[in-house]
């Protein structure tokens, strides 16, 4: 009898290790997708400053996915702000980009209905899907087929990933699973709905980074990344489901100069747009009105563009005053406090620096915040902010985060998550084996 009862006893417990090694895969075991991205652009040493302004506008920022049974290698643009994930076509009809892709020679693509759009590129796609290669296995993936694209807007010959979330009252509900992001949790690619645009360097002048997706930066990294000095908050839900905040109060050192002022996030834009305030302050705050106005060591072009986000919310449609400085001259000396965005949620973690703001090239040092008359009067924070920080979005919770402590070691490794789960498996089944070793002696003693 007391055999049958101890082997009901150890049946018992190996049920209870199972059960504990399900639960742990279920909680601990981290999906995510990581895609090296680059960016389009050519910089010529003969340009001119304004032809520096004008080609730099547009951060175009890409990564390699390959599509079709005949595995087409094509660019998807990250945006940001717009939301389908569609496709140019190389059957495009007359007037339209044509594309990279060719569905005719992919035996898996599959057309599935017409659909129209409104504020975006996209006018009218062909709401389809066809396998997408993120290992040796294909997944099939919905997207749109570009059939008529926004007459102004920045089209390539490529594809388009768009990260703007769902908003009830600016797509149909039948577009709710069709993000990027959404179709590959949907499919259980990814854990979570989490990506990040993480740039290689802070340098100005370099492009490359690391798209992640599927898991907050902290669980993907936990030696580089912190949990402890992740502050996240609601993106501002009243701004028709563009990633965008509003900040308590606008620092120039230490001087308050601009309350309850929005900031939208563009990382595919080149630049940092500020407000009326912060440039009527500059121009009252050390130097900055001599080297403009008097000696002339710093001077000024106007650019104008009419192709992007043009269609409904005309955010860029301004012209745009932009400045430059002669490559002697010590920027330190014009203007040299932060600006400072501050809020309850991230107190003064978002502060920007000299460092931050100046780009040198050739013969000058660009200055990377545009003057503009848009009458939203709203900061928009392009290239040099996502330089500067590691920013978390979570397309379904609609958070933005960030880190206010990052671990920049060069041994700094990315933890590889099947190594970490093995060792923690282990340590698991050692652990519960000891236990019943110990009661089945305990038991029988």
């Amino acid at each position: 009898m007391l055999k049958i009862n101890l082997f009901i006893f150890e049946l018992s417990l190996l049920f209870l290790l199972i059960n504990s090694l399900e639960d742990f895969q279920q909680n601990k075991t981290i999906k995510y997708l990581k895609f090296p991205f680059q960016r389009n652009l050519t910089l010529k040493d003969s340009m001119t400053p304004k032809q520096f302004f004008e080609t730099s506008l547009y951060n175009q920022i890409y990564i390699d996915l390959i599509v079709g049974s005949n595995k087409q290698k094509i660019p998807f643009y990250l945006y940001l702000q717009q939301y389908p994930l569609a496709l140019q076509s190389s059957n495009a009809k007359s007037g339209e980009v044509k594309g990279i892709y060719d569905e005719t020679k992919s035996k898996t693509y599959k057309a599935i209905k017409e659909e129209e759009f409104e504020n975006e590129d996209l006018v009218k796609g062909m709401l389809s899907t066809d396998d997408f290669y993120f290992d040796s296995n294909p997944s099939n993936i919905h997207f749109f087929l570009s059939i008529e694209n926004y007459p102004l807007s920045h089209i390539t010959e490529g594809g388009k990933i768009g990260f703007k979330f769902w908003q009830k009252n600016e797509q149909p509900e039948n577009f709710k699973d069709l993000t990027f992001v959404t179709n590959l949790k949907n499919l259980d690619i990814i854990s979570g709905y989490e990506f990040s645009f993480i740039y290689d360097s802070n340098n100005l002048c370099e492009d490359k980074g690391i798209l992640y997706i599927g898991a907050s930066l902290h669980d993907i990294n936990k030696n580089k990344y912190n949990e402890k000095y992740y502050y996240s908050t609601y993106s501002s839900v009243y701004l028709n489901g563009f990633w965008g905040y509003t900040f308590e109060h606008t620092f120039l050192g230490n001087d308050i100069f601009e309350r309850a002022k929005t900031a939208f996030f563009y990382p595919e834009f080149g630049f940092i747009v500020g407000t009326r305030n912060y440039f009527e302050k500059i121009n009252s705050t050390g130097n900055w009105f001599a080297y403009f106005n008097i000696n002339k060591k710093c001077h000024s072009t106007k650019i104008h563009i009419n192709d992007m986000d043009a269609n409904g919310y005309n955010r860029f449609l301004y012209e745009y005053t932009a400045y430059y400085c002669d490559k002697d001259v010590d920027v330190k000396n014009i203007i040299n406090t932060n600006i400072t965005f501050f809020s309850k949620d991230f107190g003064d973690i978002l502060s920007l620096n000299n460092e931050d703001l100046w780009m040198e090239r050739n013969d000058y040092k660009y200055f990377m915040i545009l003057q503009t008359i848009n009458p939203e009067n709203s900061w928009i924070f392009g290239k040099p902010f996502f330089k500067k920080f590691h920013l978390v979005f979570n397309q379904d919770k609609k958070t933005i985060g960030v880190y206010t402590n990052i671990n920049n070691n060069e041994e700094s490794k990315e933890l590889e998550e099947s190594i970490n789960k093995t060792v923690s498996l282990i340590g698991i089944v050692g652990g519960m084996a000891i236990l019943v070793i110990f009661l089945t002696n305990f038991c029988i003693s």
